[in-house]
């Protein structure tokens, strides 16, 4: 990432001395290497002192709309990590839609990251200095650190992934603890099955708002409000709960067949956005911005449908689904349905090779502590409530699913062993 976006200095955290000194050899354009730390290694700057040496004036420097404030690099749970283009003014789009569509921030209140704030959970930075709010960063997730850290610096909002949640509310000792500052628990990133939402409202009360958005688009692009979080609804109102929300106020979001045609409502299709809070284009890679920025659309690779009143539902990654007998099959729906089990604590599906069917369904999954299920009384949970085709064919039983740096399960890590060998990932 460095020598792809040629920058000249890395800022970094004494803790990361280490790998960055055995790194910078490697960095043909890095000139300046400054820590955050009185103990500097050799050969590295102080932040501290360029601060106290520097001037207190405001640089005169004109900053344009159009001007690139940063390079902000996929997560790469697809292939390799792209920088996507942001400017000033999607940013500031970026902003504007974080305080104007619902998530409540005043000035008083307190946000808790735990997740790396490269990408979504930084995005809750700005609107809450801008709002005059404390901004509290945790050097990682724990969930006892997390839980003190609610307690004492009465934290209002929390930024969480699903996978996250389910840790929280695993957590044995959560009871000790004083949770009652928090108003928000925002959301997102990947899938959360219904069953996990539920008991989070249970446990927290009518404080989740779920935001769905991606580097290449920023977040949010779509909010689910508290006012959606309803429980004791009717049918429409449960539904509602596994749909991502509608779209914020300065974005257009559809859903796009694969011949350019925007769907009505129930069909499902490509997700796509409209919004001056999208990307400008990937970092040198003209034939991935084009192939990704069409006709005016951002073209995000999830698919999913928008119901009557607007409200969108994710249904899985395009490059994720699998064909198995030439049915569709979308790893999420059988994924909900496994989480819905009491026994399972993260669940993943994906495709594997068969000679007869092309694909079969396989899952990995991990238990909640304590707990136990076996392979086949998982299968046959889900085909209770599935297709029979879309049942999974074997389970594996792991610790922990692998996830990312921000917290999404590496679906694509659990899959490649499967498909050694081969060109492709489907068949």
């Amino acid at each position: 990432m460095l020598n792809d976006s040629e920058s000249r200095a890395i800022i970094l955290g004494k803790e990361f001395q280490e790998i960055i000194t055995s790194i910078l050899p490697e960095a043909k354009t890095i000139s300046w290497a400054i820590c955050v730390s009185d103990h500097t290694k050799e050969g590295m700057l102080s932040y501290e002192e360029i601060m106290a040496k520097s001037s207190p004036q405001k640089p005169e420097v004109e900053i344009l709309d159009d001007d690139i404030i940063s390079l902000r690099y996929t997560a790469g749970t697809t292939g390799k990590p792209k920088g996507v283009i942001h400017t000033h003014r999607s940013n500031v789009i970026v902003v504007y839609n974080a305080l104007m569509d619902g998530l409540g921030i005043e000035e008083g209140d307190a946000i808790a990251l735990t997740a790396p704030v490269t990408h979504a959970s930084g995005t809750m930075i700005i609107p809450h200095i801008v709002r005059g709010a404390k901004v509290v960063l945790l050097p990682r997730f724990d969930v006892p650190m997390l839980l003190e850290t609610i307690q004492k610096e009465r934290i209002t909002t929390l930024y969480l992934v699903p996978t996250m949640i389910a840790m929280i509310l695993a957590y044995p000792e959560l009871k000790k603890y004083d949770v009652s500052s928090l108003k928000t628990i925002r959301y997102g990133a990947s899938p959360i099955s219904p069953d996990l939402l539920r008991r989070a409202i249970e446990v927290f009360g009518n404080v989740f708002v779920q935001g769905y958005g991606l580097t290449e688009g920023s977040m949010p692009l779509t909010l689910l409000l508290k006012k959606d979080h309803i429980l004791d609804g009717g049918e429409k109102s449960l539904k509602r709960l596994t749909s991502v929300g509608r779209e914020v106020t300065v974005a257009k979001v559809r859903i796009m067949d694969d011949n350019g045609n925007i769907l009505p409502p129930g069909q499902i299709g490509e997700i796509v956005v409209k919004s001056e809070q999208v990307m400008e284009g990937y970092w040198k890679n003209p034939e991935a911005t084009s192939k990704t920025l069409r006709g005016g659309w951002l073209h995000t690779r999830d698919m999913g449908y928008m119901d009557e009143d607007g409200y969108i539902y994710l249904v899985d990654r395009k490059d994720d689904m699998i064909i198995s007998g030439g049915f569709n099959i979308y790893p999420k729906e059988v994924e909900d349905v496994l989480y819905s089990h009491p026994a399972v604590l993260e669940a993943a599906v994906f495709g594997v090779p068969d000679e007869k069917w092309g694909e079969a369904v396989k899952a990995a999954v991990s238990l909640k502590p304590g707990m136990v299920a076996t392979e086949e009384e998982l299968i046959e949970h889900c085909k209770k409530y599935l297709a029979s085709f879309k049942k999974p064919k074997s389970i594996d039983f792991l610790k922990e699913l692998p996830k990312s740096a921000y917290g999404k399960i590496l679906r694509r890590e659990l899959k490649a062993p499967y498909w050694k060998g081969r060109d492709r990932m489907i068949s």
